[in-house]
């Protein structure tokens, strides 16, 4: 199944900030990917790619106008990094002193759950292509790259932010089903269908 799925990818050249983008917006481009979520040791990076550039949340939302503190896309503090769309996600992990990389694509030969994961996030306010998202009164804010959501009075979401996770599976010799590989997808609105937010 990992044959028809994945895919090792080689990692060239990454020793610092720069060489890290300049690998990620490759990557992202190759595969036409639109988004990137990353964890690192000083918090969760969200990021999205047009027109091949990397534009990161604390890009577009930094002290002091909006009060938030977004950690930096660091080679240092990086842990693990996806950039995903509808075709396909990378993944980037650190495995020790070393990095590693691999593909993850659909392939109609494996069986996929859909799921939609909902965002934390009742309010929202626009920027560029990002949305700072917050929770009702309470504190905790972060901004996905994604700004196709409708707002009502006070800024409150319509509906939320929901995050497109496929899930595959295989069979054991029993015919034991088990979920074995899962890949982000896409970032869509909960009215939307996930059916609607797969089309290529």
């Amino acid at each position: 199944m990992s044959e028809l799925l994945c895919k090792k990818l080689p990692i060239n050249g990454i020793i610092d900030d720069g060489t890290l983008i300049s690998w990620l917006e490759e990557q992202a481009k190759t595969w036409n990917l639109n988004y990137l979520l990353a964890h690192a040791e000083d918090g969760v990076i969200w990021g999205r790619f047009d027109s091949g550039k990397l534009t990161t949340a604390e890009q577009i939302f930094h002290q002091p106008e909006f009060n938030v503190d977004f950690p930096s896309l660091r080679v240092l503090t990086l842990q693990q990094c996806r950039i995903f769309g509808k075709h396909g996600e990378v993944l980037l992990w650190r495995a020790g002193e070393t990095w590693r990389s691999r593909l993850v694509q659909d392939n109609s030969e494996v069986d996929k759950i859909p799921e939609r994961q909902i965002l934390w996030g009742t309010h929202g306010e626009k920027r560029d292509n990002f949305t700072l998202l917050r929770h009702g009164s309470q504190g905790f804010r972060h901004a996905v790259p994604f700004s196709e959501i409708e707002l009502g009075d006070r800024h409150q979401l319509i509906n939320p932010v929901c995050l497109i996770v496929h899930h595959y599976i295989t069979y054991d010799d029993d015919g034991v089903a088990r979920i074995s590989l899962s890949r982000l997808v896409n970032l869509t609105t909960e009215k939307e269908s996930i059916n609607a937010s797969q089309t290529s």
